[in-house]
């Protein structure tokens, strides 16, 4: 999945790059249970405070990766 991501990330016009983060997410306790889980980028800025904001254009970037994503595990259902 690693590289399909990778993959999405640029057809989505970004310059991808892994920054391992760890902590109270979601994702890192489904990892926890044995699920790995990315954490995809999201917009966010200054989580959990109290000027805390998203980006409306990061945002939507990130979910053309993950119809980008979609879209290659569907053009290689065999490795996916």
């Amino acid at each position: 999945m690693p590289d399909y991501l990778w993959e999405a990330a640029k057809r989505a016009g970004l310059q991808p790059k892994w920054r391992p983060i760890r902590g109270g997410t979601d994702g890192s306790r489904l990892t926890e249970k044995g699920w790995p889980t990315p954490n995809l980028l999201t917009g966010g800025h200054d989580f959990h405070g109290p000027t805390g904001w998203l980006s409306v254009a990061a945002m939507e970037k990130s979910m053309e990766t993950v119809v980008h994503l979609a879209q290659i595990w569907a053009e290689n259902p065999a490795a996916g």
